[in-house]
């Protein structure tokens, strides 16, 4: 998703995927989401912890359906006709 070796700043169109400055700003107040560097009042983040914080938030379905959840469900019951 994010380039590994590149470092991303406040305001960098790229960081709107995980949130507002304002969002992004309430996170690092309460020592939330991905990582980030400070200098001074500057705000860094690199790619790769970007990365890195997207993994551990994945969330991975613990079964598949059997059909298409968009799709209805075809009856197999052959009295409704």
């Amino acid at each position: 998703m994010f380039k590994d070796d590149r470092t991303y700043i406040l305001g960098d169109p790229e960081l709107e995927f995980i949130g507002s400055k304002q969002k992004l700003a309430q996170w690092r107040y309460r020592k939330f989401g991905p990582a980030w560097i400070s200098i001074g009042r500057k705000i860094i983040y690199l790619g790769r912890d970007l990365n890195s914080w997207l993994e551990e938030n994945r969330t991975v379905p613990k079964r598949q359906l059997d059909h298409n959840p968009c799709m209805p469900i075809k009856s197999t019951d052959n009295n409704s006709q």
